[in-house]
């Protein structure tokens, strides 16, 4: 296979949104119980509960909705404003959901597509700019889950990382 920007962008995008953001935030909602999920260190944070519908919420708007094509519904104001309301077990059914969406769509998806352009974000954007910002966004958002797990439990997630990458 000739490697070209498109295909490994797609690769990375795959790596990324399927296995090693959803590895490492499954890894903390395996350690967080039900109270943690939901706690914050203020108001004005957002907990690895609200984390986890914005991710799902996102994702699937940028995947399903503006890539795919297909209306979400989404509520974004809704994802931060929870303060509970799901189990950790819900939390969990979601994301895998969100990580099975994430898959079909990704694995869908051909490197020529990468520049492929649609108005559906409200101004005229390509695909490999749409996963630019999605890995962006859940790298951003995994971090602030983990650390939220390591706040709550010393040492849990001790090399989570490299533990991720070795699965």
């Amino acid at each position: 296979m000739t490697y070209t920007l498109e295909s490994t962008l797609l690769h990375l995008a795959r790596t990324r949104l399927i296995k090693d953001y959803p590895g490492q935030i499954d890894a903390c909602l395996e350690v967080l119980t039900e109270e943690d999920v939901w706690w914050r260190p203020n108001e004005q944070a957002n907990s690895a509960g609200n984390l986890v519908l914005h991710l799902s919420g996102s994702n699937r708007y940028y995947l399903e909705q503006v890539i795919g094509g297909h209306d979400i519904g989404r509520d974004r104001d809704t994802e931060f404003a929870a303060r509970g309301g799901y189990s950790k077990a819900q939390l969990k059914a979601l994301w895998e959901e969100t990580r099975s969406i994430t898959e079909r769509v990704l694995n869908g998806l051909e490197p020529e597509q990468m520049l492929q352009t649609t108005e559906r974000t409200g101004k005229l954007t390509t695909y490999a700019q749409i996963l630019l910002h999605v890995t962006h966004h859940n790298a951003a958002h995994m971090g602030q889950i983990v650390w939220i797990t390591k706040m709550r439990h010393a040492g849990a997630l001790d090399d989570i990382w490299m533990k991720m990458r070795s699965r």
